[in-house]
């Protein structure tokens, strides 16, 4: 009896095997996140700043004309030039067509033909056609701004009243400036070999200028979202007082100031040191320049600037 017992356990069992497996492969299905659903997401949440770019976009290879133009951003284009020209940066070279060169393998790979007006220069690019075309002009030829990408960026940007969220300025040389501040932009010309767009701007009569990435440089740490808003940045911290928005702006700190405070006035810290104390809990902030900043529960207690 036991024994028969088992044996209608066993086949009811087997019985409800296909329906448990189809409830979970239907579970599994149902709750599977792709990769296309967190690209959907994070689209969905793109702001303004981050979308303005999105449409203006630089030129496969298979789109260039003869006569297109672009600007030499380093005289390390001679590396791979030829002949080689050792004073190139700033002049503008054209686009004068390209030749096939079969390689050891029997393979037509492109060489690039440039000019300017006094001499021809040619680049291996050592890929096929059907390998070069899709390719921007940065990766089809490396050390080149593609004066046709600066200006559709140019007139998108040009006569735009613009908040600043860096201090940095380049004019010249490096320096700082006021954050948070409204600007209107001059013009965007040339950037150089990292940062292809120079955006010069007016500040109370102040022309200064930041450079800039595209949202298709190997480098993307100061792309426009990250240099401006479109709209008041102090709009958002309605909370802080008028005296340490003041500091705020300036890049300075002062005793009393909360870590959200200091934080947009210096930046995130290079390093973070938190220590208990029988008074509460001490946080060191640490910055590349020396600065330090001394919190006791969150408030500014000391600082070194």
């Amino acid at each position: 009896m036991k024994k028969i017992n088992k044996y209608i356990k066993y086949v009811a069992a087997l019985a409800l095997l296909p329906v448990m497996t189809a409830c979970f492969t239907g579970i599994e299905n149902t709750g599977r996140i792709t990769d296309r659903d967190v690209a959907r997401v994070k689209a969905n949440k793109r702001t303004a700043e981050e979308a303005l770019l999105d449409s203006v976009k630089p030129q496969t290879y298979g789109q260039w004309h003869k006569g297109k133009r672009f600007v030499v951003t380093s005289n390390d284009i001679s590396l791979v030039l030829r002949p080689s020209a050792d004073t190139l940066k700033g002049h503008t070279l054209t686009f004068a067509g390209q030749e096939l060169q079969r390689d050891i393998d029997n393979i037509e790979k492109v060489v690039i033909v440039l000019s300017d007006t006094d001499r021809q220069y040619r680049y291996d690019t050592g890929k096929t056609l059907a390998e070069l075309q899709p390719l921007s002009g940065y990766y089809a030829v490396p050390f080149l701004s593609d004066l046709d990408y600066v200006a559709r960026v140019d007139s998108l940007l040009r006569g735009r009243t613009l908040y600043l969220r860096t201090s940095t300025r380049r004019d010249g040389s490096f320096e700082t400036g006021l954050r948070y501040v409204p600007v209107t932009v001059e013009s965007v010309t040339t950037g150089d070999a990292v940062y292809p767009f120079y955006v010069a701007f007016d500040q109370d009569g102040r022309h200064s200028g930041v450079m800039m990435s595209s949202p298709t440089s190997a480098v993307r740490n100061v792309t426009f979202d990250k240099l401006f808003s479109f709209s008041d940045i102090r709009s958002n911290y309605k909370h802080i007082s008028n005296e340490n928005w003041s500091l705020i702006v300036r890049g300075q700190v002062a005793v009393g100031m909360t870590k959200e405070e200091c934080t947009l006035s210096l930046g995130a810290p290079q390093s973070v040191d938190r220590v208990p104390t029988h008074g509460g809990l001490l946080e060191r902030w640490v910055y590349d320049n020396g600065v330090y900043l001394v919190f006791a529960d969150g408030i500014l207690e000391r600082f070194r600037q």
